[in-house]
Formats: structure tokens, sequence, C-alpha cells
């Protein structure tokens, strides 16, 4: 049994420096700052020390103490992000989920960048299936607007014009 969340937002900036941004360990913590009992990220590492690649593992430390590590299964700059959460989860959500994944896809228009961030969690059974929807989605969901209505704030803020992103 699956649930999705999803999140979107336009910002206006380069496609570019939104993807660059966006995944820049450095940022995830300014950036996903949690939501009730969706824990804020305090710090993100690649276990290789490298730039953020396909085949990276990235260490996401969270305010709760856990540390989920993340499999990156796809990373094209500057039209996709796609992760997978291989390990770390710590109770309630050991108990109710079985995997979970993330795909962001960036698009240029117009306005800027557009953002669809997609959030897939298979669950272990049918309780933690309607545990989780009940009491858990939402937060995710809302955890995944605030993250990238910061990402706006922050790109479209006087400031970002100064910022340094990586190549």
């Amino acid at each position: 049994m699956k649930i999705t969340t999803i999140a979107e937002i336009m910002i206006k900036a380069d496609i570019e420096d939104v993807f660059d941004s966006s995944t820049d360990d450095q940022n995830l913590p300014r950036y996903f700052t949690g939501y009730k009992l969706i824990p804020a990220i305090v710090s993100a590492r690649t276990t290789d020390s490298l730039p953020l690649h396909q085949g990276s593992k990235r260490i996401i430390t969270n305010r709760d103490g856990s540390e989920i590590v993340e499999l990156i299964t796809a990373l094209k700059r500057p039209a996709i992000q796609e992760y997978k959460l291989i390990q770390g989860f710590k109770p309630p959500f050991s108990l109710l989920v079985d995997s979970a994944a993330g795909r962001w896809l960036y698009t240029s228009g117009d306005s800027g960048t557009r953002i669809v961030w997609n959030f897939e969690f298979k669950m272990k059974n049918y309780l933690a299936y309607l545990f989780f929807l009940v009491a858990v989605k939402m937060a995710f969901q809302k955890a995944q607007v605030i993250c990238l209505e910061n990402l706006k704030s922050f790109l479209e803020s006087p400031k970002a014009d100064e910022q340094v992103f990586p190549s």
C-alpha cells in the first residue's frame, strides 16, 4: 500500500540556480524546517564527501536525532533529483513505513522555475496505512510545502543574487 504526497511551487529564478540551491547539502537545513511531528533537517552530507551525484549516499541528520540514509537514484542537472530512503527510520515511522522515495522535477518557463516534489511511502500493512493516512500524511505534505516556500524565499530575496552556487 502506497501513500503519495505532492507539493509544487513556481520560483522566479533561473532553473540551474534553483536546482543547484535545492541539491546543495549545506542548504537542506535552511529549507526543510519540518512541521509538527515531522522533524527538521539539521545537517546533510554525502558519505564520500563529494558533491551530490547519481549513486551518492547522503546522510540526513534530523532534529529528533534520527539519521536517514538516502541513495540518490537519479540526478540530472537541471531537470530531476530522485532518491530513496534506505535506512534510519525511528519509531513510529519504522513501525509504519516499509520504504520511501522522493522525486523533484524542475521545469523552466516564462515565470521562472517550477518544481513538483512527489514523495511516496510504502506502508508495512493496512493498519499502518490507515494510521499514516490520518496522523502523518498531512503533516509531511505541509513540511514539503514549507520547504519549497523556504527555497523560494531564499532564491527570490535580493541577497540571492549575491549567493555563490556550486558548479
